[in-house]
Formats: C-alpha cells, structure tokens, sequence
C-alpha cells in the first residue's frame, strides 16, 4: 500500500475519529469533526460492499448509505455521512444493528463496508390486550376484568419481499371481533422513491363509548348483541425522495353503525339523531424525521403536519389540521433535553361526538392525566424532558448466533412536565377539564431494548393534586 506523508497523517487521524464517531452512533446525529486537512483531502469511493443482508435488498440497503461509488469527497464529509448512512439504515427499522466503515485505503480511493444485523421478520403474536387507553385505566377503574380484553393472533410479516414491505394480519376475539388486513410497499419501481399500500377491516363491539362525562368515558353496552360494526378498506401512496422527508396520502372509506340505543343516549354521536354513517376520509402527511433515532430520539428535530378530511357535507362534515414538532439536544454527562409541541384544529367547531376525541386517546396525552380524556376542537401540548442515561447494557444471551449473541439494554431516568389545553364548545360544564390550562409532571425511567421496544415507568402528579404510577410501552 503506498501512502504518502500526508495521507499517512489523514488516515491515523480519520482512525481515531471514526472510533470516535462509533462510539456516538447511537447518541448523537452529528460528529464534531473539523480539520482543514481533512476537508482539503478528496478521496473517491471506489467501492461500497454489503455484508449481512440475506433477505433484504442490496439496493434497499445501499438506498440508505449517503456515499456513491466513483465519487470523490472531502474525508470531513465521509466520516460525517458514515454516521449519517448508520442512522438512516437503523431508522428503516430493518435492522438490530448496523455499521458503515472505511477500509482497503489505496492513494486516493477506498471502500466502504456495511454490516447489517437482519432481525426476525416473522411474528404470529397472541394477542391479550385490554382495550381500554391504558394499563391504569384497566387495573384500576376496570379491576382487570377479562370481559374487557382483546385477545386472538397478530401477524406480522415484515420486510415480506426483502424491499421494507409489511403484511400485517389481525384475527381478534374478545371484547373486539376484527378481521384486518394491511399491506405497505415503501419501495415501488426503480427510483425507490413510491409507496403503495391498502387496508381493509371488518370489526364488531359489545360496547361503545357514546359520550363523555366528568372527564371519563361512558359506555353503552349489551352483552347479547353487537351494538358496534364498522368496516374501512382504502388505499395509500408514498414519496420518499431521501431519508428524512417523507409525505403519505390515503383515501379510505367507512361504514359504520351503532345500536339505536346509543343515538338516543347521544342524539350528536353521529349527528341528528343518527345510528348510521358512512364516509369518505382523505388524509395528507408530511414528515420530517431529522432524528437519530426513531423510536427513541435523543438528538435532532422532527416535524410532521396532517390534513384531514372526513365527508363531504352534512352531519359527518370534518377537516382537522394537526402540526407536532420536536427538538431534542444533547447535554454534557450523558444528559438530554426534549421539547415537543403538538396543536389540533377543527372546523366546523359544532362536530359530532364522533369527532371529538382530543387528549387522553393514543398517544395524545399529558402525563399525568392518564385516567382522564378530553374533548375538543382546538387544542395542544407542551412536554418537556430532561433525561440521563445511567445504563448502556449488552446481556449475553448464550446463543451462537451473530445477531442474537448479546441483547443491549438502555436505561435513562428522567423529569418531565406537561401543560395543555382544549377547547370544546359544548359539553364543557360536565367536564371540567374542558375550556381549562391543564399541567402536569413527574419522574420515571425509559428502558430500551431491541426490536425499538420502549417501555416507561412514570410516576406522575397534576393539578388536582392527584398522583400515581403508569406504565406505557411502545407498540410492536
């Protein structure tokens, strides 16, 4: 290998920062690199090789890497896109780990090696969940009743043609009766920049929730009858033009229907009076996923807006806007910071109960105010975090295996507080924290693992001086 004086010093100093840069992969989507001989250095690309991949693409994983064969770059810009192309292959959620390294450093050109972990991408699931917001609501409202739990098999098929492609299969029994089926293609056609999906689901309840009370759901139910159907199929499209922009439309279209009962309970369930309701839905999202890691952000922004239209006049008339922002640093001593916003409108302001729901449904939600919901038209949140790592943990499982060979654990203790607010024009006397700034905070510990699996302990309290313990975990 001939190496000049000054390529010599480049390639000891490219060493320590690349281990440096390793070291951060999963920390931080920057590296602090500056050195006007390494940004004077051009060097050219003269091949990227793969290893690891036996179901997924090449292409699938090389679509991922921010480097090209035969093209020359600055050693500042290659150690920086090493990082980034690592990011960008952990966020496709494909993978349990990833590398992306230089070697064979020849004169003026070098390779880049990739090394994947492919995950399991099959996954037939039991299902035993309760259907209730969350796990609180559940044990402590519901005394873990077992008349209140979905159960049956999820089938997950993930990266089904080896291009990041996802079948999902629902047969639940139990408190939901649903036969659903989903189908997600990122990567249509050459340029690797077109989705497709579609969806279609069949569902029946023995409850539903018909309006809202002191601030808690109020149910109707029949324990002989379904007094709940509904069915969706539709269809999506996706452009993904790189790896952090991405924007999705989906048109579907529901029917759905409820026991007379409830439109007398609630005559503005559906609106005037109705048991019955079909619709047309358009959906448009917009994503900015300028994070290190998805699941579980601890650098970068993020910004995603949704549109929404439901009907096309009448009782069922909606059109909701919703905007969520991020930011999230990195302090000294392994500690971050986070700030997410998220604010909903929509008009017109008299809707239906059906399209009510604003906090305390999904992931909507101040921490804090778990066993309570909160309806409206106009409305946001605050959340702020401090965090700080404690534990970066690999358990050695024992297996002879390259990718199961060792599970890591991240472990992080943290501080938080939440303000919110919402706006319902009607019903707001029964529910008093309706028309009212809410604020909450607490304390608790995030544990991650792998398969993106997040799971948070919170001790929380709120302005009505209440306090408790909840558990959330992330969806698989």
């Amino acid at each position: 290998m001939r190496l000049s004086g000054k390529n010599i010093f480049i390639a000891v100093l490219c060493c320590f920062l690349s281990l440096g840069a390793r070291s951060q992969n999963k920390e931080s989507d920057t590296i602090p690199i500056y050195s006007p001989v390494l940004d004077e250095a051009k060097v050219t690309i003269r091949h990227i090789g793969i290893i690891g991949n036996k179901k997924t693409k090449s292409h699938i994983v090389l679509r991922e890497v921010t480097l090209q064969e035969g093209t020359a770059y600055s050693m500042s810009y290659i150690l920086v896109a090493l990082q980034k192309s690592r990011q960008n292959l952990m966020n496709t959620a494909l993978f349990v780990d990833a590398s992306v390294d230089f070697t064979n450093w020849y004169n003026d050109s070098l390779d880049i090696v990739v090394d994947v972990k492919e995950r399991w991408y099959y996954f037939p699931f039991p299902i035993f969940k309760p259907i209730d917001r969350n796990w609180n609501v559940w044990i402590n409202q519901y005394n873990v009743s077992f008349d209140r739990v979905n159960y049956g098999i999820k089938f997950l098929g993930m990266n089904i043609t080896g291009r990041n492609d996802k079948l999902t299969v629902y047969l639940v029994g139990g408190y939901t009766k649903q036969i659903a089926l989903t189908y997600e293609n990122p990567y249509v056609g050459k340029s690797l920049k077109h989705g497709l999906s579609t969806e279609i689901s069949y569902s029946q309840n023995r409850e539903v929730n018909y309006t809202t009370r002191g601030n808690q759901q109020v149910f109707y139910s029949d324990s002989s009858r379904f007094v709940r159907t509904k069915f969706i199929i539709g269809g999506g499209y996706s452009y993904r033009k790189g790896s952090t922009v991405r924007h999705t439309v989906k048109l579907n279209y529901a029917f759905e229907t409820v026991a007379d009962t409830v439109a007398e309970l609630n005559p503005k369930y559906f609106g005037s009076g109705k048991s019955s309701t079909s619709f047309p839905e358009l959906m448009y999202r917009y994503q900015y996923l300028g994070v290190n890691y998805i699941p579980y952000p601890t650098t970068g922004f993020r910004w995603d807006f949704t549109f929404l239209k439901r009907g096309l006049g009448g009782t069922m008339d909606l059109t909701s806007v919703n905007m969520k922002a991020a930011k999230y640093w990195a302090l000294p001593k392994k500690f971050f910071y986070s700030v997410q916003a998220d604010a909903t409108l929509k008009v017109p302001f008299d809707q239906p109960y059906y399209n009510l729901p604003m906090m305390g449904y999904g992931d909507n939600y101040l921490r804090g105010l778990e066993y309570y919901v909160v309806d409206g038209v106009v409305g946001g949140m605050i959340r702020n975090t401090v965090r700080k790592q404690i534990f970066d943990l690999k358990w050695k499982t024992g297996l002879k295996s390259r990718t199961y060979g060792t599970i890591p654990f991240k472990i992080f203790m943290k501080a938080y507080g939440d303000v919110g607010y919402s706006y319902n024009k009607n019903n707001y006397t029964l529910n008093s924290l309706t028309n009212k700034l809410l604020y909450t905070g607490g304390f608790g510990i995030d544990i991650l693992t792998i398969y993106d699996v997040v799971f948070k302990l919170e001790y929380s309290f709120n302005q009505l001086g209440e306090r408790a313990m909840f558990i959330h975990m992330n969806e698989f």
